[in-house]
């Protein structure tokens, strides 16, 4: 088998540069860093429903950039959204009969939260990372936007966190670069629907925003046991 080609390398583009400005993303940035690690986060609005960007979303291979694949193509790319499920690559390569044959595969990342047109949350250390001892969590959330009728707002929030023999800080911009890149392609075939205010330090479309879930106060959130003492 011939040795496969790490193409997660070309983090940074102009090509990619381009591709996030097109999504016209009201928030992209290095939300935070330190030794420890890293956040990355982007967010937009489409003129579609969130069921339209879940469709899209499970998909892969209609939306991620081959040039950060091990294979060099995403014809193998899968997704299986539910708890457990492989965010996965496909390696093949050409048989003596010329037709394709399986010689191996890559785990990019695995599912630990499906929830089908509001979140998919999955694990794994992208690219490079891979070889590095660190973590990473990707909140991919989406929720329509009130007083908008058929827009949905959209986000990417990946958090890396652990030892890496890179220097975490050049690592977060090319990851953010990366990131940016897969979220200007999954949101590709959709009209932007403008800019959206973000106040710092909050993610309106992270998982407890997007499923109505709140923090009840600390009187209801009591057992009647405790409520009796």
């Amino acid at each position: 088998m011939r040795a496969m080609k790490n193409r997660y390398l070309n983090f940074v583009s102009g090509a990619a540069a381009i591709a996030v400005l097109a999504v016209n993303p009201a928030f992209a940035e290095v939300k935070k860093q330190d030794a420890g690690g890293f956040l990355v986060s982007h967010i937009a609005e489409v003129e579609a429903s969130p069921t339209e960007v879940w469709d899209r979303l499970i998909k892969p291979k209609d939306w991620w950039n081959k040039d950060h694949s091990w294979s060099g193509s995403v014809d193998g790319f899968y997704i299986s959204p539910q708890a457990g499920g492989c965010f996965c690559e496909s390696i093949k390569e050409e048989g003596k009969k010329g037709k394709p044959v399986l010689v191996g595969s890559v785990e990019h990342m695995r599912v630990i939260h499906a929830n089908p047109g509001k979140v998919l949350r999955m694990t794994g250390a992208l690219g490079p990372l891979q070889s590095e001892a660190v973590n990473g969590t990707l909140t991919v959330a989406m929720g329509a936007v009130k007083d908008k009728e058929g827009v949905t707002a959209v986000s990417f929030n990946y958090i890396v966190g652990g030892y890496m023999r890179f220097e975490p800080s050049k690592m977060a911009k090319a990851v953010d670069g990366m990131i940016g890149e897969q979220f200007a392609g999954l949101l590709k075939p959709f009209k932007s629907s403008g800019t959206k205010e973000i106040k710092d330090g909050g993610w309106e479309l992270d998982i407890d925003g997007i499923t109505g879930d709140k923090e009840k106060p600390e009187e209801e959130a009591k057992t009647p046991t405790e409520k009796g003492r």
